[in-house]
């Protein structure tokens, strides 16, 4: 819970998390590669999700929200049963730019 204190207690917490998860994991040749790949698609589905919301305040849909609530939900578990089972997930769009940062 360190995490939330931290991106919650200072006003630009969340963008702090994001350089030092970015600049510390991602863009560091000696983290290994899968923990690398991992984390920058955590921060791409992050930046996705937050222009999803932005997209809900504007055009208020109940039904689209649940959509995305549901579609978040299926790809955490698809990511983590990739993650367990050692193969790299692969998500349409995410995992080719996460591909495109790392190299």
């Amino acid at each position: 819970m360190p995490i939330a204190i931290i991106e919650n207690s200072l006003p630009f917490g969340s963008l702090l998390l994001f350089i030092i998860l970015f600049a510390g994991v991602v863009r560091n040749p000696n983290v290994p590669y899968f923990v690398r790949f991992n984390g920058c698609q955590s921060l791409l589905l992050d930046i996705a999700l937050i222009l999803f919301s932005y997209l809900l305040r504007i055009f208020p849909v109940a039904e689209l929200g649940l959509f995305l609530f549901i579609l978040t939900l299926a790809i955490f578990i698809f990511c983590l049963i990739q993650c367990i089972s050692g193969i790299e997930p692969e998500i349409p769009l995410i995992s080719k730019s996460a591909r495109m940062q790392i190299y």
